[in-house]
């Protein structure tokens, strides 16, 4: 079972966590609105081909960040609910190693999870 002392730490390294992808996911849009700025103007096919592909790799970062950002308000909450480091499936502790490295982990590591992660 973790410690309180734990808990809290997992609990600043994730808001931590939050706070820096919510401000990536910012960016990003921030990022798409110039780009399609951008778009409106005149240029010729590269370039043009250059902004659709920087577009589509801002989005697809943005959709990463967006499931990152759900993984780790789930864990916050479940910090709340008092079930953080047990297992959704098992109910046993994850260990403190798998919190280390995946500190938004759900279940140990030959567990399949209850819903897509």
């Amino acid at each position: 079972m973790l410690k309180s002392q734990d808990v809290r730490r997992f609990q600043e390294r994730l808001t931590a966590e939050r706070d820096a992808i919510q401000s990536r996911i910012a960016a990003n849009r921030r990022g798409i609105r110039e780009t399609v700025r951008d778009e409106s103007g005149v240029g010729d096919l590269e370039d043009d081909a250059s902004l659709i592909y920087e577009r589509e790799a801002e989005i697809d970062e943005n959709d990463r960040d967006r499931k990152e950002l759900a993984q780790v308000n789930r864990a916050l909450e479940r910090i709340e609910q008092g079930t953080y480091g047990l297992s959704e499936v098992s109910g046993k502790p994850i260990p403190i190693e798998r919190l280390e490295a995946l500190p938004h982990a759900t279940t140990l590591v030959d567990e399949r999870p209850l819903e897509p992660e």
